[in-house]
């Protein structure tokens, strides 16, 4: 699993200002820890399951390329300088447009649709996602659900909460979320910054009832409807961070 990486932080429209609140806010400005933790470990699945192909010249320099941009990418992230991200996405344009025969060619429309959302270009970032979700295809849901939540991540950016949450309530219903945890997260953040605490409460008892066999998760999602029931009573409470 690759490591950690954090991020530029986010512009929120209010700051959290409990432990209980800087949980939600913690898994947005982090969710570069799951992009590309699942990037990296879902490539190199579907790398192995064509291993021979990258013998071949062509697919041998895309290859390279991909990995040198990752890099770039990685370097992005820990400065959070803007020449870095621009070259991040430079060198992903130019993997797009000099191998588009190859399917890490479709990849590279993820990673410029989060180069352009640290840039602060939601809108283009925003487009950049559907782009990707149009060109994937079925092929991996799990990947898609990356996809998926960046586009969620940008329309919350834009305080554009009621397209996020369509998004989010879709992507709540596939079996297939490897980052679902994000997404309840997502949505539960629109809900609050929208004053619906009652369709936050409704999703997360939902959640905990579907999930019933996920222990890790209705534990998470449970205390996350302890304080949107605190919130919604205004009453907050200082929840412990150790098990979320």
């Amino acid at each position: 699993m690759a490591k950690r990486l954090t991020r530029k932080k986010l512009k929120q429209k209010d700051e959290f200002i409990t432990t209980a609140e800087k949980i939600i806010n913690s898994a947005a400005k982090y969710r570069s820890s799951f992009i590309v933790a699942g990037i990296v470990l879902l490539f190199s699945l579907i790398f192995a399951s064509v291993g021979f192909y990258y013998y071949k010249d062509y697919s041998k320099k895309g290859s390279i390329a991909y990995f040198q941009d990752l890099h770039l990418y990685e370097v992005a992230l820990n400065s959070h300088d803007k020449k870095d991200i621009t070259n991040a996405l430079n060198g992903f344009e130019s993997l797009k447009t000099n191998f588009r025969f190859l399917k890490i060619s479709k990849l590279a429309l993820l990673y410029i649709g989060n180069c352009e959302y640290m840039l602060g270009d939601y809108d283009k970032s925003a487009e950049t996602y559907k782009t990707f979700l149009s060109a994937w295809g079925n092929t991996s849901n799990a990947i898609a659900a990356i996809a998926y939540n960046g586009e969620i991540q940008s329309d919350i950016a834009k305080n554009d909460c009621k397209s996020a949450l369509v998004i989010a309530n879709k992507l709540l219903n596939e079996k297939d979320n490897a980052f679902v945890q994000l997404t309840y997260l997502h949505a539960v953040d629109c809900y609050l910054k929208l004053n619906q605490s009652k369709d936050a409460i409704e999703l997360l008892n939902s959640g905990i009832n579907k999930n019933s066999n996920n222990k890790e998760l209705v534990a998470q999602l449970t205390k996350l409807l302890d304080y949107v029931k605190a919130r919604a009573q205004n009453h907050i409470v200082n929840f412990g961070t150790n098990n979320f």
